[in-house]
């Protein structure tokens, strides 16, 4: 007898075998050139972030990849790390230097608060990986990267200086997206765009010649008027044709724009008319490129009136100055009205700041020569993505891309590596930094003051940790790497820019496969937001359901790249699965005598039943791999619940429980060395999906000499269906059975018949072979259908009396109905429910009839519609069935 514990303890096992694995090392992954790896990059977590539902699922999904792999034998590496999130990291330790000491980072110093950086990422940054060890995530943690490593650094500097020296970097003015709080560029995937309620002002401006002439403009930012440089009107609105070409004196300003004609105007849209302002609009800026136009930027860094502006308004901050403003043209005549407007508004996503569109000094990358090849290995195939439908999305972005602002003015990150010479005004980079001006050897040189955009050392993540730009053992051997799990928003943020630096670098795509995580909603379909306050937390998940609940329930929840709608109550779904299997081992294992070998399974001595369950669990298994062979991970998760908990549980032990507790010892040999084969099958097969019960579990089975071990379940082989024994024929002939079985059980169901009452039961079959079956499993049929008598014949028999019957594949049952029921009230409720169905028939039918419905209907409602009339038709038929049967 092997004894479990009666409860499986989460916190008890998981310590107990997380322990036994970075004990034995099983994760960590060196060069081993006799085995073929396989690479997965964890998308690094930002340093100053804590475990939630997204990396509940999706990382998951990571980790199950590799523990498959790592079983089918491959060299399987997961290569963990951190990003060191320059806004989010600098805006927290703002914020503690403030609390504790009562100073701003520029009182502190650049030297002092980069100190306290340093301190608090020792400090604090290492929280999300503790947590991850948690979800048991089967990294190499001895290569775990930060990505201001000084590894990792070099990295950055050397891709610097290849894209500068090649002429890809560039300084230059570009409007970017400004943070006036933190006062620095940030990028769009720091934006929130939120809907608000605002207005759109209308304003005269006069023309220069004819003051009594005005065109009218609306805008919702009626402060940057004050940098206006035109007005521009649609080229075929016949309403402005005569003034295009002419003057505006701008009002408040006394500066004379022209009015010119793009084809960007929409004519019906305000007033047709549109204010054209360069430095502070996205699109302005593009016409202003176009039409040659001024760029004058109006406002300070805090987003404050510049000097530029009528004393009138300097110094006053943004949406105070647009009050004035609009005083100030009520003043003159100038204004005309204002509306209500809903509109999106980007904010920052850190400060929550109104971003605000600002010309500026900034670095950036050219990226149209990067993105051609990237665009290439996509449209060839040799860039897969799941689902394939997020290639679109990709492709759009590398199509259209603009260059790259790489350049933050804070102080957290990589520093730009360039130093500028104050004696001849030249520019000098390398890979070290340098003590003189390369131009003129002056030693007069200062190193630029921003840092670069995290993304910029975040694209290098494929290359940077296995020692890029040195040509590594490591590098050769991992690179490209094998998938990408991510999320859909960051596919042109991060995936499109490896793409492209790792083709830049080494000539190959870094991964072979993107697959597009699910996203993670609440009941309504709502994202998890902290705004919304919708979201769950894992670690508390965590602490009442075990690990393996959160991580089987994430992935059967998850379709690929679909969305998941979650609500706590779902992971008690996953506890209660773990405790099944727990329970079901426990109860089988109380009948194995751990000092007696288990025998070799012999085709020729195995039972009906004992087949069936080994061709499940074949069959299982050849699903489940393809299924991860295409990511399609819950539907793997999904095969293993069914072979878990229907086939081995519900008909598995119910079937051997008899041998099990008879005195037939030979029997029980037999059933025991078949059910401990297949629950040693079905705790490798869960082992990915659930690490800790499986481990446990499969730590008390004995030896069996058809499996082989490992030292550890991790790192004990996968199943493999083509190694594995196969009984088509008995999972055929067990589908006749067990329809028959359940189908007694359906009668029994649905005429309240309690399961202590045994019955008569008469099946008719026109197969021999059908009957055979039924005869040779007759008293395996009887206990568990509750039977007294089964009855084999052939078809046509003559049957007399009123009967319940069911109808199956090749046969029909029927039980009896006197004695055991009120017959005539049970023919009443078919007649009514018939009744009820008929008419349901009829309508459908009616509807499919309709030539209008059918013509204009939707294909997924004319789909459903067609699926609702074949059900509701069988149902009837059988309904009939059952009343002529009843009937006599």
């Amino acid at each position: 007898m092997i004894e479990l514990d009666p409860v499986y303890d989460p916190k008890k096992y998981e310590t107990k075998c997380w322990d036994a694995w970075m004990k034995g090392g099983y994760f960590h992954a060196p060069v081993d050139k006799s085995r073929k790896p396989f690479t997965i990059l964890m998308p690094p977590p930002n340093v100053t972030s804590q475990l939630h539902m997204g990396h509940g699922t999706s990382y998951t999904v990571q980790d199950i990849l590799v523990r498959w792999r790592r079983m089918q034998g491959f060299n399987a590496l997961w290569l963990p790390g951190t990003d060191h999130a320059g806004i989010a990291t600098q805006m927290m330790v703002e914020k503690a230097v403030q609390a504790e000491e009562g100073k701003t980072r520029q009182e502190l110093g650049r030297a002092e608060f980069e100190k306290r950086l340093w301190a608090w990422k020792d400090k604090y940054g290492g929280m999300i990986t503790e947590q991850f060890r948690r979800m048991g995530f089967s990294c190499d943690w001895e290569r775990e990267s930060f990505t201001m490593d000084p590894g990792l650094s070099k990295a950055v500097r050397a891709i610097f200086v290849d894209l500068y020296r090649a002429g890809l970097i560039y300084r230059g003015e570009r409007l970017v997206n400004w943070d006036p709080v933190l006062k620095t560029a940030i990028s769009d995937d720091e934006l929130e765009m939120k809907e608000v309620t605002g207005a759109l002002y209308h304003m005269k401006y006069p023309l220069a010649d004819d003051p009594e002439t005005t065109i009218t403009v609306a805008t919702t930012r009626p402060e940057t008027m004050l940098g206006d440089t035109a007005v521009a009107v649609h080229p075929d609105d016949e309403r402005y044709q005569h003034l295009i070409g002419k003057k505006i004196k701008l009002p408040l300003v006394g500066r004379e724009i022209p009015v010119i004609a793009d084809d960007y105007v929409k004519s019906e849209f305000g007033t047709g008319a549109v204010k054209i302002t360069p430095a502070h609009d996205p699109n302005d800026f593009e016409i202003g490129k176009r039409h040659k136009l001024p760029f004058i930027n109006v406002m300070n860094p805090d987003a404050t009136m510049a000097e530029n502006v009528p004393e009138r308004f300097r110094g006053l901050d943004r949406f105070v100055a647009r009050k004035e403003v609009i005083k100030a043209l009520k003043e003159l005549g100038l204004y005309e009205k204002d509306e209500s407007t809903r509109h999106a508004v980007p904010h920052s996503e850190r400060s929550k700041a109104v971003i605000e569109p600002r010309l500026s000094l900034q670095w950036f990358v050219r990226m149209k020569e990067l993105a051609g090849p990237a665009i290439e290995v996509a449209q060839t195939g040799k860039l897969k993505f799941y689902p394939d439908a997020w290639k679109k999305t990709y492709l759009h972005w590398l199509e259209n891309i603009q260059d790259w602002c790489i350049s933050r003015q804070l102080w957290w990150g990589h520093r730009i590596p360039i130093w500028y010479c104050a004696d001849c005004e030249g520019v000098t980079t390398g890979l070290e930094d340098p003590a003189k001006c390369e131009h003129c050897g002056s030693a007069k040189i200062k190193q630029d003051e921003d840092v670069l955009d995290t993304w910029f050392s975040s694209w290098l993540w494929p290359i940077s940790p296995f020692g890029w730009p040195e040509e590594t053992e490591d590098l050769k051997y991992f690179y490209p790497t094998d998938v990408l799990v991510t999320a859909s928003e960051i596919i042109f943020l991060w995936v499109a820019r490896m793409v492209m630096v790792g083709l830049k670098t080494r000539g190959d795509v870094p991964f072979k496969d993107v697959y597009i995580a699910a996203t993670v909603c609440d009941k309504q379909g709502r994202k998890f937001s902290k705004t919304l306050g919708n979201g769950i937390d894992p670690l508390e998940v965590i602490e009442k359901h075990g690990t393996d609940a959160i991580r089987w329930t994430g992935t059967a929840l998850a379709p690929l790249g679909g969305r998941i709608r979650m609500e706590v109550g779902d992971f008690e779904s996953g506890a209660r699965f773990v405790n099944k299997i727990w329970n079901a081992s426990r109860f089988l294992l109380k009948y194995v005598d751990p000092k007696k070998p288990l025998k070799k399974l012999v085709a020729a001595e195995l039972t009906l039943p004992e087949k069936w369950l080994l061709e499940e669990l074949a069959s299982a298994t050849e699903h489940i791999n393809k299924c991860l062979e295409q990511y399609r991970i819950n539907e793997a998760v999904e095969r293993m619940y069914h072979l878990i908990w229907g086939s081995f549980c519900d008909w598995g032990l119910e079937v051997a429980k008899e041998t099990l507790t008879g005195s037939d010892e030979k029997a029980k040999e037999q059933t025991i060395s078949v059910l401990v084969y297949v629950l040693e099958g079905i705790m490798r097969l869960a082992s990915p999906v659930m690490p800790f019960v499986t481990e446990e579990i499969w730590s008390h089975l004995p030896a069996h000499p058809d499996w082989e071990r490992g030292p550890s379940l991790v790192v004990t082989g996968y199943p493999d269906a083509a190694k594995m024994a196969r009984y088509p024929e008995a999972a055929a002939n067990w589908a006749s059975f067990q329809e028959l079985v359940t189908g007694i059980r359906s009668i029994r169901s649905q005429a309240g018949i309690p399961p202590k009452d045994a019955l008569d039961a008469f099946v008719y079959s026109s197969s021999k072979t059908q009957q055979d079956l039924f005869n040779t499993e007759n008293a395996l049929v009887k206990r568990l259908a509750g039977l007294k008598a089964l009855h084999v014949e052939a078809s046509g028999t003559s049957r007399k009396g009123p009967s319940l019957v069911y109808v199956g594949k090749g046969f029909e049952t029927y039980i009896p109905a006197e004695g055991i029921m009120d017959v005539a009230k049970e023919v009443k409720r078919l007649s009514g429910e018939a009744t009820r169905v008929e008419k349901i028939v009829a309508g459908l039918e009616a509807k499919l009839g309709n030539e209008n419905f059918v013509s204009r209907a939707p294909e997924d409602v004319l789909a459903t519609t067609k699926a609702q009339l074949e059900n509701m038709s069988s149902q009837l038929a059988s309904l009939k069935k059952n009343l002529a049967a009843l009937q006599g």
